[in-house]
């Protein structure tokens, strides 16, 4: 007995209790729980998060990010069931990862093609959303890409010339130089180089690969041979008007065409004037669409039709039925060498599912038919993924 009230003074002051005792340690162990659970908030807070807490973390941030690079909020809505349908383990990546997210809506639209319970006009409004998808992301991709500067040009840049009081020509950037650009002279109509005095002033317009258009002015400086290439020095230019002519990708597709006059009449009726358009199919004309977006065209031809005419354009992109797309001619341009003239043309009116197959197209999103197309759509798909090396016989 001595040596346990002994023991019990170890603790505390001359009333300690057995129970006293039992609620200390107690209150020791709750302590050190307290402590080890902080610990744990701390760390959990600190270290990097996995996939599966990135997937699942905030639906509102999701929400918010489409929101503000432009998504309405039927697009946002199909994004995020795109998203949860394919599993993606880190969704925030849809919009900085361009492969991912082509890659998850080639699943959406291969989807809606197994979708037999939808009828045509659903299903094609579900592509409509998705490819619009693609083309807003993208375009906030490319912002604040803008060249502000003549001297970050590259040679082989395609240039459209036009001289005070003169008709455009159709050059090219041959080297970028610190003191002045050289650009390949356009040939004349008899094949000499067309000459213009020093100091004759210039405007030079510009279409920038997957950006916009940008046109600047200029002036002669002198003339010499560049590479080899008979060449005008022209002035730099600090400032470049921003032309936003296309604002979706486009792509060289190089198909034949025919595109007809639109005709316009007009009927008096007392007060109101009725104005009816018709498609002249008599005065049919042919050309090559060689470039094509979902906004619009270029067509190579050499029986144009003037600027701000209306047209109606029939092309082929696969072997289905053909593609019809009504447009205005916004511009007519010369081509290098008197290789006929290119027609830019602004689609007024494409239906849904047209555009839609024009937009299948320029963002290469058709389904691989052979194994040969699975293999390479699943090499590009993959970062650094060596191609398969031709077997020696």
């Amino acid at each position: 007995m001595i040596l346990l009230q002994t023991g019990y003074r170890l603790f505390g002051g001359g009333g300690t209790t057995p129970q006293s005792i039992v609620i200390s340690f107690f209150g020791v162990l709750v302590g050190v729980a307290v402590l080890i659970l902080i610990a744990a908030i701390i760390n959990r807070r600190t270290r990097p998060r996995s996939a599966a807490e990135i997937q699942t973390y905030s639906a509102g941030v999701f929400r918010r990010t489409a929101k503000s690079i432009g998504l309405p909020p039927a697009h946002v809505e199909m994004l995020e069931n795109l998203v949860r349908a394919c599993k993606v383990r880190q969704p925030m990546l849809v919009f900085t990862s361009a492969g991912l997210l082509d890659d998850t809506l080639k699943k959406g639209l291969y989807s809606l093609e197994a979708a037999r319970e939808l009828s045509e006009e659903e299903r094609e409004r579900r592509r409509t959303l998705i490819f619009q998808i693609k083309q807003i992301v993208e375009r906030n991709a490319r912002r604040g890409t803008a060249l502000s500067s003549t001297s970050l040009l590259k040679p082989g840049q395609i240039l459209t010339i036009t001289p005070d009081g003169g008709s455009p020509f159709s050059s090219r950037l041959v080297s970028n130089m610190k003191d002045f650009l050289t650009v390949s002279a356009p040939a004349g109509a008899a094949g000499a180089d067309t000459r213009w005095m020093r100091g004759t002033g210039l405007l030079v317009y510009l279409w920038r690969e997957n950006d916009a258009g940008y046109s600047f002015h200029s002036k002669v400086l002198g003339y010499d041979t560049v590479k080899g290439v008979s060449s005008v020095l022209i002035q730099h230019s600090r400032t470049m008007r921003r032309e936003q002519r296309r604002r979706t990708r486009r792509r060289e597709i190089m198909r034949a065409c025919f595109f007809y006059p639109i005709r316009i009449t007009e009927t008096a009726g007392g007060r109101t004037t009725e104005r009816k358009a018709s498609v002249d199919r008599g005065a049919r004309s042919f050309g090559r669409v060689i470039d094509l977006s979902a906004g619009g065209c270029a067509i190579r031809t050499d029986s144009p039709f003037p600027k701000g005419k209306l047209i109606m354009l029939e092309f082929d992109i696969d072997k289905k039925a053909p593609v019809r797309a009504f447009g205005k001619v916004m511009h007519v341009r010369r081509q290098v060498g008197n290789r006929g003239v290119s027609m830019h043309i602004m689609f007024t009116s494409v239906t849904r599912q047209h555009l839609n197959r024009i937009s299948e197209f320029v963002y290469d999103f058709t389904r691989p038919t052979t194994m040969g197309e699975i293999r390479q759509q699943i090499d590009r798909s993959i970062p650094g993924r060596a191609q398969p090396k031709p077997i020696s016989r």
